[in-house]
């Protein structure tokens, strides 16, 4: 087994679990690509996430089925473990489902786990866009327990 290395040589922050955060966008691969470069490179093990974002409705009672989302959401975490698979690494995946911004439950997923770094990328949205959906990138980098790493667009 590989050494843990340290993010930040003179810091106590190490890699040992990567938290992955996949959305089955085009950006998604080279994110995988990248935490298995980072596995190759550094030692840990992977995990990938992804959040099934329940829509917030303002009538409580309106029925909603969310077993189309979930699905869709294994779906995705399918396409992710066979990319860290082609890319020589195994990993783990977890799915989970949350009211709103997804930020939030990746969060608490960190600090549940103990995961050491949290890798993701930037959608791209305008200031106007983030604003109004909410930020999940703004929300990990402020809130997570543990360093985050966020690859541009």
């Amino acid at each position: 087994m590989r050494p843990v290395v340290p993010i930040d040589p003179g810091g106590s922050t190490m890699v040992e679990k990567i938290l992955v955060a996949v959305d089955g966008s085009e950006t998604m691969e080279r994110t995988v690509r990248f935490a298995c470069d980072l596995v190759k490179a550094l030692g840990g093990s992977l995990t990938l996430i992804h959040v099934v974002s329940v829509p917030v409705t303002i009538q409580p009672s309106v029925p909603f089925d969310s077993a189309p989302l979930e699905h869709a959401g294994e779906m995705i975490l399918q396409i992710a473990q066979k990319q860290v698979e082609q890319n020589g690494r195994k990993a783990d995946g977890i799915l989970e489902m949350d009211v709103g911004n997804s930020g939030h439950r990746i969060v608490a997923v960190a600090r549940e786990k103990g995961f050491t770094l949290i890798v993701m990328h930037a959608r791209g949205h305008s200031k106007a866009a983030a604003l109004l959906l909410g930020s999940v990138c703004h929300t990990v980098a402020h809130d997570a327990p543990c360093s985050v790493l966020i690859l541009r667009p």
